[in-house]
């Protein structure tokens, strides 16, 4: 869709013909990377990688191929330095950039990550755990779900061991777009006194996509009371749609005939819209490359992705004057009982504050947790204990 879409584009002035492969990428992190060394030979310019545990390495060979890598799954912050790695671009703003300025206002420093077993999603809590440990704050644990009812009882065991926790990451498969070991893990929260409101769960993956909440209502919850009151404790950040949101945008570009496969847009992963904003902001890198005459060389596309803005899948796409993602989040709440959620919060990441909507959260025993103190977002104060 993307690629049909720039080419009838008149606007673009790219001087090539695009098309585009689909690399199959591998589940586990070392032969993905062996497989990615393959791959120099077949594209000129790369969307992903989509693990990021091989971010780095995947970026030095770029910039060894002279090709682009556009990703918005990689986590590691040494990327943004345009000297070292000058052929990589983020096609979103950094997802802990996100986090870091949400846990401020809040006030909530001390961390526990809880990922899927599976080794994109494990990669995604080390990368994780590492950046907001750059940025200061204290990560109490770092587990991943084990298999089976009892393996999940144990998961919790092992949170409930480590003091001072406030806020939980779940990086897995949000439970809204079909994530079953997530309804698991909050479900048994529940059973285990756990969503009472001393943790707030926040998914991850919904940071990496624009999860349509507008006048939409969310089937999971529908007849599971349980499920239901346990997504009370959850806080859900996800990137704001504008005026339409990402199933609106889907049912267009089917009724216009865009779109050929027999599939109703809720049946299809918002990540979809991400994937193709992505493949748009490198068409918009070239053809601004192109207009100042430099040749497309890897390092010269990626460095041509400032001042951007453009209609995205579902909502419009800006970076500023050094490339950075300007795309606006909202945190979603439910009230426990229905299935909708309700934008409580809006993170304007032009000007990096989090601005209050008018809508309370609903907290499960009424108040938020207790809050941390400042001295954890402050760079130039030791926090001692106390």
């Amino acid at each position: 869709l993307a690629v049909g879409r720039i080419s009838r584009d008149p606007s673009l002035d790219l001087g090539h013909r695009l098309d585009y492969v689909i690399l199959q990428e591998e589940c586990e992190t070392p032969r993905a990377l062996v497989r990615f060394i393959d791959f120099g030979k077949l594209s000129s310019a790369f969307i992903g990688p989509l693990n990021p545990g091989f971010c780095e390495v995947a970026t030095h060979l770029g910039e060894n191929w002279n090709k682009a890598i556009f990703s918005w799954m990689c986590i590691n912050y040494k990327l943004d330095s345009t000297i070292r790695h000058p052929a990589f671009a983020r096609t979103l703003p950094s997802p802990t950039q996100v986090l870091f300025t949400i846990m401020k206002y809040f006030k909530w420093a001390h961390v526990g990550i809880i990922a899927s077993n599976e080794d994109i999603w494990m990669y995604t809590a080390k990368e994780l755990a590492t950046m907001l440990r750059n940025h200061g704050l204290p990560v109490g644990i770092v587990t991943s779900v084990h298999k089976g009812e009892k393996g999940i009882e144990d998961t919790w065991n092992k949170i409930k061991e480590v003091n001072d926790i406030k806020i939980i990451l779940l990086c897995m498969h949000s439970v809204l777009i079909g994530g079953q070991e997530q309804a698991a893990l909050l479900t048994k929260a529940l059973e285990m006194g756990l969503a009472d409101g001393r943790y707030i769960f926040v998914p991850y993956d919904t940071l990496l996509y624009s999860l349509p909440y507008q006048n939409n209502s969310f089937s999971v919850f529908d007849n599971d009371s349980k499920l239901q009151e346990a997504y009370d404790a959850v806080l859900t950040i996800t990137l704001e749609s504008g005026e339409r949101t990402f199933y609106d945008a889907f049912r267009e570009a089917k009724e216009s005939g865009e779109i050929i496969r027999d599939l109703e847009a809720t049946e299809v992963s918002p990540l979809f819209g991400t994937i193709y904003d992505a493949i748009y902001f490198m068409a918009m890198a070239m053809d601004s490359a192109r207009r100042k005459g430099v040749r497309a060389s890897g390092a010269n596309i990626a460095e041509h992705t400032k001042n951007f803005s453009f209609p995205g899948f579902s909502h419009w796409v800006e970076t500023d004057s050094c490339g950075k993602g300007l795309n606006n989040y909202v945190i979603l709440d439910t009230d426990g009982h229905g299935n909708q959620l309700f934008p409580t919060h809006l993170l304007d990441m032009s000007s990096g504050s989090v601005l209050s909507l008018g809508q309370a959260i609903h907290f499960p025993s009424k108040v938020p947790p207790k809050p941390d103190s400042s001295c954890w977002f402050d760079p130039d104060v030791l926090c001692t204990e106390g």
